[in-house]
């Protein structure tokens, strides 16, 4: 008889767990999750013992397989047509392609000329959406740093059966839209933009990457018409982003544009010419040849 009703407990046990997941998912903002995402909520339910039934202080893999697919078959998660390894909470509308590309990766945000147009300091509007996104070697240490943070010393716990959180491949288009995504070795300031799952260069940062990504970013001619009107409203945030800057090309064009193109007088930028290089072959567009235009203070070929 006890061999006949262990299958039915056992179901039972999973239901419970289940049906406690299930709320939290719906609970949490994201319209798509990862594995890694969907194992954390489970972690928490665990950790604070709120479904009944369970046994041992952390699930394992195995049993976050099993109450994925009974979520699965009970029509809570789908598969994400854009993200076939992510799931869809079914019962949450959908969102932009934007919220869903910061949902799944923690660790790109929107850039150049999408950035630009958010922002209101150009008026053209991309068809794609404008992302970056950290190199791989930067991305290993982003998750890392991750897992650690989530799961502390569990995470040497040889007993903690932990599903680990994995890189994401971005599809050409979500939710319609064309997506372009660039990788970066420097981890750019950015914000989270309110009301939104969304992240967002920062200002500062968003001038600072016309300087790197011109052709990102409408081109170096739009890129100087977009410094000229705008760069004396965003003055501090410009020098400020700009005085951490990771490249010293970046100060040096920047302090170009700055003082000698558009006429603004500050020590701060000046102090940027002792980065300039005599002899260089530097250019104020990174993706245009040399010219024979330039300028002596910040030894630049001007090749726009």
């Amino acid at each position: 008889m006890t061999e006949r009703l262990r299958p039915f407990q056992q179901r039972k046990r999973m239901t419970q767990l289940a049906e406690t997941l299930s709320r939290a998912l719906i609970r949490q903002p994201k319209p798509v999750l990862s594995n890694y995402d969907i194992f954390r909520e489970l972690w928490e339910i665990y950790q604070s013992g709120s479904a009944k039934y369970l046994r041992g202080a952390t699930p394992s893999r195995d049993v976050f397989r099993r109450t994925r697919s009974l979520l699965r078959s009970e029509g809570v998660i789908r598969q994400d047509n854009d993200y076939g390894s992510h799931w869809r909470i079914v019962d949450r509308s959908d969102a932009p392609a934007e919220d869903v590309i910061c949902s799944v990766d923690p660790f790109c945000h929107i850039a150049h000329l999408s950035a630009l147009q958010r922002y209101g300091l150009s008026n053209r509007r991309p068809e794609s959406l404008f992302l970056v996104e950290p190199i791989p070697t930067l991305r290993r240490q982003l998750v890392r740093e991750q897992m650690e943070g989530d799961y502390g010393d569990s995470l040497e716990d040889p007993e903690a059966d932990i599903e680990p959180a994995k890189a994401v491949t971005h599809p050409e288009t979500v939710r319609g839209r064309p997506v372009a995504i660039d990788t970066t070795k420097f981890a750019g300031d950015q914000i989270a933009i309110k009301g939104s799952l969304s992240r967002i260069a920062t200002i500062g940062q968003t001038f600072l990457d016309t300087l790197d990504s011109p052709d990102r970013c409408g081109g170096m001619s739009h890129v100087l018409d977009i410094w000229t009107e705008h760069s004396r409203t965003y003055c501090d945030e410009i020098i400020e982003r700009v005085e951490r800057a990771e490249k010293p090309i970046w100060k040096v064009r920047a302090g170009f544009i700055l003082e000698e193109h558009i006429g603004i007088t500050d020590a701060r930028i000046s102090a940027w010419a002792r980065f300039a290089q005599r002899g260089s072959s530097r250019v104020l567009d990174p993706g245009k040849p040399f010219a024979p235009q330039f300028s002596e203070k910040w030894m630049l070929s001007l090749n726009v």
